[in-house]
């Protein structure tokens, strides 16, 4: 068992803050010309710079975030107003240029046809990234992540090279190349297709959607979950909660491109809310106080095609036969199962166990990986991965990242193939750092945080998931 310890740290960082909203971006050229957004993505796919180039570039009185590196090509600016006059000043081997601008938020500024510098809006969160140059640096790749308005694709300068905003944003993912899926309204999907510059809805079918996962299939179905009220559910020996009781049911639903359910699974008809819920509350759902004995909140499929599901307050993982429906093993939780599922008993873990957990993920080898809020009994957060021993019927922690405090709600946790793990630390208490990078030897090696707020989940990607030319195409649209 690997155990490694979240260190604590300096906040020597790269700032975002902000600037007022438009709703279209456009780019401008060194000339000081305006353009419409191209339809083409190689027209923001910009060539490397030559030993002409420029070798320096400011928007004054704006600071450029990060500083300027002739190898890096994307930035921001702090746009404090609904029109920003800033001069641009360029350094080349013939000496200094400057002309007269306005910036307008949202809009993307082309500097000598490499750079690109996004006007960043007044409401966007301010982005701290810390680094420790001392313990290594995060391999390349793209975070998608989320502040409570806006979903963004940072890259690893803090730099947004993506965003979309909403009233309630949440689960902020890419299911296929150039593919960007967020729940913009704590409700149905959005998914962003770059390529073709549409938006499509994803949403459950006779009742709410649940915004906690969306997964896609290889059939291109997708799944999702919602809710349903079941009235007058004796949750006696529950708790304090008696007869006469709303409770939410979780379902699991498969959509199909027509959007026609073709396939669910609902939690009371395998799993008992008495027997096996342990953090039950009451919540209020479509104005109705129910009882949330399961919330489920994520969906992981295997090559066989069956499921793993997290039912946050059963501090258990479920794996779910496709064909029938029925529970095969349970992680965690109590050893009683409404399906008769094998019990897997988590043994020999330093934090005891695992509870409130989100993020449930299938390894490579058969294992699994969460993100630990440990939020029911003494402890901290942790990104944790399992063994799982079906015969012998218990889990083991083959490797692990501790938090300094426990985790309120939300959180993620991804093991990579590079060797690197993010943790999205969700509502950390007395802590707002949103994500974590770590690599193989259990070192930090980069911090982000979000003026205070809170990620639901923060994922990375490979930079070959998403093409550089249409995240900056469609960014802020």
């Amino acid at each position: 068992m690997i155990r490694f310890t979240y260190a604590a740290w300096a906040v020597v960082p790269l700032v975002l803050v902000a600037c007022g909203t438009t709703p279209e971006a456009s780019s401008t050229t060194t000339d000081g010309g305006s353009h419409s957004d191209a339809t083409d993505a190689a027209a923001y796919s910009y060539p490397a710079p030559d030993a002409g180039a420029i070798t320096a570039f400011s928007l004054a009185p704006l600071t450029l975030v990060p500083p300027f590196s002739p190898t890096t090509f994307d930035y921001y600016v702090r746009c404090p107003a609904a029109q920003n006059p800033v001069t641009l000043t360029t350094t080349d081997a013939l000496g200094s240029h400057s002309s007269s601008l306005v910036l307008v938020p949202d809009q993307a500024l082309v500097v000598g046809g490499t750079y690109s510098v996004r006007c960043l809006p007044a409401d966007f969160p301010t982005i701290t990234v810390v680094t420790h140059a001392d313990a290594g640096a995060p391999t390349s790749g793209y975070y998608l992540l989320n502040s409570s308005t806006y979903g963004m694709v940072l890259d690893t300068n803090g730099t947004p090279i993506w965003y979309t905003r909403g009233t309630t944003v949440v689960n902020v993912d890419s299911p296929e190349p150039n593919v960007i899926t967020v729940s913009p309204n704590n409700s149905g999907f959005d998914v962003h297709a770059l390529a073709t510059l549409t938006t499509t809805s994803v949403t459950a079918v006779g009742s709410p959607t649940d915004p906690h996962d969306l997964r896609l299939l290889p059939n291109g179905d997708w799944l999702l979950f919602t809710n349903t009220i079941l009235a007058d559910v004796d949750l006696t020996g529950l708790a304090s909660f008696g007869s006469g009781q709303s409770l939410a049911d979780c379902m699991v639903q498969e959509l199909d491109a027509q959007e026609n359910v073709v396939w669910s699974w609902t939690a009371s008809d395998h799993v008992d809310p008495v027997q096996e819920s342990l953090e039950p509350v009451y919540a209020n759902f479509e104005g109705v106080t129910v009882v949330d004995a399961f919330h489920c909140n994520s969906i992981d499929v295997d090559g066989e095609g069956n499921l793993l599901l997290s039912l946050r307050h059963t501090n258990a993982v479920f794996y779910v036969d496709r064909a029938s429906g029925e529970i095969e093993w349970k992680l965690g939780g109590t050893a009683y199962n409404k399906d008769g599922a094998a019990h897997i008993a988590v043994t020999s873990d330093p934090e005891g166990t695992f509870s409130l957990q989100h993020d449930a993920r299938f390894t490579a080898t058969g294992g699994v990986t969460l993100f630990d809020d440990h939020g029911a009994t003494a402890g901290v957060a942790r990104g944790v991965e399992y063994a799982i021993d079906q015969e012998a019927g218990t889990a083991s922690v083959v490797w692990e990242f501790l938090g300094p405090s426990q985790s309120g709600a939300q959180g993620s946790f991804r093991r990579y193939p590079d060797g690197h793990s993010v943790i999205g630390w969700g509502a950390l208490q007395g802590d707002r750092r949103v994500l974590t990078e770590v690599d193989g030897s259990g070192n930090d090696v980069l911090d982000v945080s979000l003026s205070g707020q809170v990620s639901y989940r923060a994922i990375k990607v490979p930079l070959t998931q998403l093409d550089i030319g249409l995240l900056r195409l469609t960014a802020a649209r």
